[in-house]
Order: structure tokens, then sequence, then C-alpha cells
């Protein structure tokens, strides 16, 4: 009969009896050893079709987008350089008018009455970390818990 290498014996459940701690301790290590660098072998695989399929489409999209706007901007900005300059001047440092309206949206929709009967006369931005939700809701949540 033809001896047998560890990795064959360690195979067979047989034949662990007959096996010295040693040669355990052994195959155990071999296998995993192999299994470890099976797995890390497959993730570096991965890693590297992953990148390659991000390039590929990084550059495929940024080929097709970059031209457009390239194109348009140019003439847009030596035909409107004067107006624009002339708008920021006349802007108000206060929040714009789309954000007034939308304000003004919300509390008329919570209310249910048409947005044409609110007058919003002052809007000022609330300083600190947290916004203001999250102020609302820490609050409704410590007056819940009083007794």
């Amino acid at each position: 009969m033809t001896e047998l290498s560890l990795m064959q014996r360690f195979a067979d459940p047989a034949l662990f009896a007959e096996m010295s701690k040693s040669e355990l301790i052994q195959g155990a290590l071999i296998t995993t050893l192999m299994g470890m660098g099976t797995t890390f072998v497959v993730l570096v695989l991965l890693w590297c079709i992953i990148g390659l399929v991000s390039k590929i489409i990084n550059k495929s999209g940024g080929n097709q987008a970059t031209p457009a706007p390239a194109q348009t901007a140019a003439p847009k900005a030596a035909e409107s350089a004067a107006p624009v300059a002339k708008a920021e001047a006349s802007v108000p440092d206060g929040p714009g008018t789309e954000l007034i309206a939308v304000i003004a949206a919300a509390i008329a929709a919570m209310e249910g009455t048409s947005p044409d009967n609110l007058i919003i006369r002052k809007i000022n931005r609330i300083s600190g970390n947290s916004i203001p939700w999250s102020r609302a809701g820490v609050s409704e949540v410590i007056d819940s818990r009083k007794f």
C-alpha cells in the first residue's frame, strides 16, 4: 500500500485516530491557511473587477457629460455677463422668493388654508449645530416623559 500524504490522511476521518497531535495540528493549520488564502485571492479579484468596472463606467459616463456643458456654458457666460452683475446687485441678502413660497405652502398645508391668506414678514435662521426638526423631536420626547 502506498504511503498517504498528510493532507490525504487528514481528509479521511477514519485515520484521525492513527495521527499524532502534531500531525493533526499541522493538518489543521494547512487547511486554515488554504481556506484563508483562497478567500483572500477571491476578494482581491473582486476588488480588481469592481475597480475595472468603475473605471469603465466613469470613462464612458464622463465622455458623454463633459463636452455638452463645456460647449453650452461658454456662450451663456459671454452673453449674460453684464445682466448677471446687475441681478446680483438687486438681490436682497435675505432668503429667496422660492424659499418663502415653499415655507408659505407648507404652513398653508398644515393649517388647511390657502397660501394667499398668509403674510410672511420675517424669516430668521436659527443658529446651532442641530437642525430645527431635531430640536423639535427632542422637545417632544422630553414633554412626553413629564409626569
